[in-house]
């Protein structure tokens, strides 16, 4: 079991895979137990301090004798200049920076009698979240019943303890200090709201940097609860920061299903041998190779955040060193129907560039031509892999309406409508590959198509199961084609309707 302990309150809806099995209140904690995707977590929402800490997490522990490993996921302070607003440190290092037992002998500033220094914890777990790469940095956490508010009080503590500090909280020391007596795992990721050495107790930008590390808080707790359940060996060390994006998507859509599509009895996903992912069975007797690129992904420009959000005033001067992170807001996709969603910042899309389907396929193709060139294949331990695989992306902006020709109604169904989208891409793409042999067992195209919502409903294009032979996706449809029109929406505007016209973006429902 993992536990996962906030000072923020979050849900996890049930929905196929996810299930709530207990959620109570417990001397004014809020305690939910789930099963998610066949692992079991345990979620509770702490109050403030070191003493509400300990208290909780000795609750669970004693309450859930099969919790192993303890994740606290909260906002914080930065006291280091590198960390900024919604950058997260991943800490695995503890102290007190209010105990004072130096009257002692032998007691440094910081330490308990009877305790170490610093709380430590260096763990296989560590290194398997260190591994999921989730944009995250090392650094120490110092706990205490207080804040900083400025430069002079950091420099009073560090003189005091003798080494510097990266993050200030109030629980993580607490939970560190308990969790390691009882041999449990335990990690903290702290997402940065401000920094504490610059005055921030009246910040202009305060209600724009809540809603922004409060959603970077639920794009680490989504990647966390898929990568945290999933039954496969997971080394993604090697990968790099393209690939992780499309593999988290996927983990995120489909789970552990994915990697199935190429590999049937697939127990481990293995980087750092060759390609983007090994994918290998449980023996190790028949690995499988699988490439991963992504097609016409966005840049994020460094513009300002939304006046919805701020005031005129505020839009104006807000800081350009840190809207970067706004990324977060575009590269992640936390439906509805799994956790929380807080629609912060928007991005003004009236001038971004949209292309057709058959733009979006002839940039795919081009991409799947030129693999196809390279028909070299890998080795895993010492023998040569006979089969390997391609998985293309797709990252565009992606807005189309489906209609019947007879009838004119609009498509609403999701699985329907993602049939006939990619038919759309499919007549285009065995058009452009009919003469394209690749050295590739399977391709298969991934695309990311909207739905109700902020839900994105993925698409998978797949060929035939084939080596050396012209390139041909399974499942396309003369009759489709013939019934239903896929239109682009080309226009630069978002509004649901255009009057006098058929430009209807009609985004297609969740599948319930």
């Amino acid at each position: 079991m993992i536990g996962i302990v906030s000072t923020a309150y979050f849900t996890v809806k049930d929905r196929p895979g996810v299930k709530t099995v207990k959620k109570y209140w417990w001397r004014n904690v809020v305690i939910q137990h789930l099963k998610f995707r066949g692992k079991a977590f345990v979620i509770a929402t702490t109050g403030y301090g070191k003493a509400n800490a300990a208290m909780v997490i000795t609750y669970l522990m004693e309450e859930y004798p099969s919790l192993e490993t303890v994740v606290n996921v909260d906002l914080a302070l930065s006291t280091n200049d590198k960390f900024d607003t919604t950058d997260t440190v991943l800490a695995t290092k503890f102290i007190y920076r209010d105990a004072d037992l130096t009257v002692f002998k032998d007691i440094k500033y910081g330490q308990i009698v009877h305790e170490p220094e610093a709380f430590s914890f260096n763990t296989e777990f560590v290194n398997q979240v260190k591994n999921f790469k989730l944009g995250v940095s090392d650094g120490i956490v110092g706990t205490a019943d207080m804040l900083i508010y400025n430069s002079k009080q950091f420099k009073e503590m560090v003189d005091k303890y003798g080494q510097t500090i990266d993050v200030i909280d109030t629980e993580a020391g607490a939970i560190a200090q308990v969790t390691k007596k009882s041999s449990v795992n335990f990690i903290a990721l702290k997402i940065m709201y401000n920094n504490a050495l610059s005055p921030w107790d009246n910040d202009p930008l305060h209600k724009f940097k809540i809603y922004e590390t409060s959603n970077t808080l639920k794009y680490l707790l989504a990647r966390l609860f898929n990568l945290l359940s999933s039954r496969l060996v997971l080394d993604f060390t090697k990968n790099n920061n393209d690939e992780l994006e499309v593999i988290n998507e996927l983990f995120e859509l489909d789970h552990d299903a994915w990697p199935k599509m190429f590999k049937k009895n697939v127990a481990k996903l293995v980087s750092g041998l060759g390609p983007s992912l090994m994918l290998i069975d449980k023996k190790g007797l028949t690995p499988e190779a699988l490439d991963i690129v992504e097609v016409m992904k966005k840049k994020i420009e460094d513009e300002g955040p939304s006046k919805i959000i701020l005031g005129e005033d505020e839009w104006k001067n807000a800081p350009k060193k840190w809207l970067r992170k706004l990324m977060f807001l575009q590269n992640i996709h936390v439906n509805d129907d799994e956790l929380l969603w807080n629609k912060s910042a928007k991005y003004d899309l009236q001038l971004e560039k949209m292309f057709s389907i058959e733009e979006y396929a002839k940039a795919v193709a081009k991409v799947i031509a030129d693999r196809s060139q390279d028909k070299s294949s890998y080795t895993y331990d010492g023998a040569t892999v006979i089969k390997k695989h391609l998985l293309v992306a797709l990252d565009a902006a992606i807005s189309f309406y489906i209609t019947h020709n007879d009838t004119h109604e609009f498509v609403e169904s999701a699985g329907q409508g993602s049939q006939l989208v990619a038919n759309e891409f499919m007549k285009f793409l065995n058009q452009q590959l009919a003469e394209v042999e690749s050295p590739f067992s399977k391709i298969v195209v991934y695309i990311k198509i909207p739905a109700m919502g902020a839900a994105k409903l993925p698409v998978y294009l797949v060929t035939k199961n084939k080596v050396n032979t012209p390139i041909v996706f399974n499942g396309y449809s003369e009759r489709d084609q013939k019934v239903y029109t896929v239109v682009d929406i080309t226009r630069n505007d978002y509004d649901p309707l255009k009057v006098g016209s058929f430009k209807v973006t009609i985004r297609l429902k969740n599948a319930k």
